[in-house]
């Protein structure tokens, strides 16, 4: 069975972290998917947050991205990987 796999690269405010990676974490969870892996590191303009995750269709991985969007405190997203396995 083929899953599909994204990398996200998320902007959080420093200020709102916490909260936004509880959303973060409630949007993979009941979203279905695969968390592979999570790893933040202090950035320029805020926390960056590396978010690797894998589902067995390419549509909750896009849906999850739109999700992702609607967060407060999330300042950008960019996807840096996108690998079917």
């Amino acid at each position: 069975m083929e899953t599909y796999q994204r990398t996200y690269r998320l902007r959080v405010e420093p200020d709102a972290a916490t909260a936004a990676l509880e959303a973060v974490l409630a949007i993979v969870r009941r979203g279905g998917l695969a968390l592979r892996t999570l790893r933040m590191e202090p950035g320029r303009h805020g926390i960056d947050v590396h978010l690797n995750v894998s589902a067995e269709e390419d549509d909750a991985l896009q849906l999850c991205r739109m999700r992702l969007c609607n967060v407060i405190g999330i300042l950008k997203i960019r996807e840096t990987g996108r690998t079917p396995t």
